[in-house]
């Protein structure tokens, strides 16, 4: 189509030389017609018969309408089609984002909120998140559930502010913030899957096996980051692998017990790192620990376990 190559101004142009052409033309045509009207209405009063002259004012009155009508369909479907083209070819507004790529996600779930809160922590590592690119989800206290731990994809960093411990049938479990119930997840307890855990406070929680989280959805944590900020995080090699063969790349956790304010301080310089200042895991690990330290009580310290492939 000639739009194709057109530019909107000398579309417009044309539009004007058209308008400008006919309207001339029709006011000639008017000004004919008006003066053979007014001939028309002398020779009337004179008596005078009509002349095949003045019939012929009839026809030149229904070729300028026919004239009006075809300028007048021009003139509209050259603006339609003016319309559609300035639509098709308008560049929409930049939203900042790459096309057909979505913004990552990553997730704090705080099961620790509800007795031992700390807003300031949670307010600087979204911040951080935030920053480095990511939406931000978090999950506090009573809504941290079993159902949640045994569901939850889509995010490409955790942060798992939870209690953990490892079990007399030494697996790791990691704590909800859902309360114990006896008659609540009766085939899971039977199973070992999930068990009933207390705190040093002796508060009790359910607790699931580290390997089952995101087990229940197909690649849940394919290229994540896990940060388990409980005690004994890396003491249970079987449960890190099997979540690093679920598809986790990076994984951290803890070489024993740590104190909650310790690891509290440490974890916000391991994401910082990780993420703002883009270094490698075993580099960020490198920089907690050298700005924080080991826990001044249990001398643990932070380590990453990195899928290989």
């Amino acid at each position: 189509m000639v739009l194709d190559f057109l530019s909107e101004d000398n579309i417009l142009k044309i539009l004007g030389t058209v308008y400008l052409r006919y309207s001339d033309e029709s006011r000639f045509q008017r000004i004919a017609l008006k003066n053979k009207g007014r001939e028309a209405e002398q020779k009337h009063r004179a008596g005078v018969k009509e002349s095949d002259g003045d019939k012929s004012s009839g026809k030149l009155r229904s070729k300028w309408l026919r004239t009006t009508v075809i300028v007048a369909s021009f003139l509209l479907i050259l603006t339609i089609g003016l319309f559609v083209w300035n639509s098709s070819n308008r560049t929409p507004p930049d939203s900042g984002q790459q096309p057909g790529l979505e913004t990552p996600k990553a997730v704090i779930l705080d099961g620790l909120y509800s007795e031992s809160p700390n807003v300031t922590f949670s307010q600087i590592l979204t911040d951080y998140l935030s920053a480095a690119g990511y939406t931000v989800d978090i999950f506090r206290g009573e809504n941290v559930t079993i159902d949640l731990l045994r569901n939850i994809a889509g995010y490409k960093v955790m942060v798992l502010r939870l209690h953990s411990a490892i079990h007399s049938d030494r697996n790791l479990y990691i704590f909800s913030g859902e309360p114990y119930i006896e008659s609540k997840y009766t085939v899971e307890q039977l199973t070992g899957s999930v068990r009933k855990a207390n705190t040093t406070e002796g508060k009790l929680y359910f607790a699931i096996n580290i390997a089952l989280l995101g087990n229940n959805k197909p690649d849940s944590l394919k290229d994540s980051t896990v940060v388990l900020m409980g005690c004994h995080g890396v003491s249970d090699q079987y449960s890190v692998d099997k979540l690093l063969e679920s598809g986790v790349k990076t994984y951290f956790g803890w070489t024993g017990y740590v104190d909650l304010s310790h690891t509290d301080e440490a974890t916000l310089v391991l994401v910082k790192a990780l993420c703002l200042e883009k270094l490698s895991p075993e580099q960020a690990v490198q920089e907690a620990m050298t700005e924080v330290g080991p826990d001044p009580l249990y001398e643990t310290v932070y380590e990453c376990r990195v899928r290989q492939g």
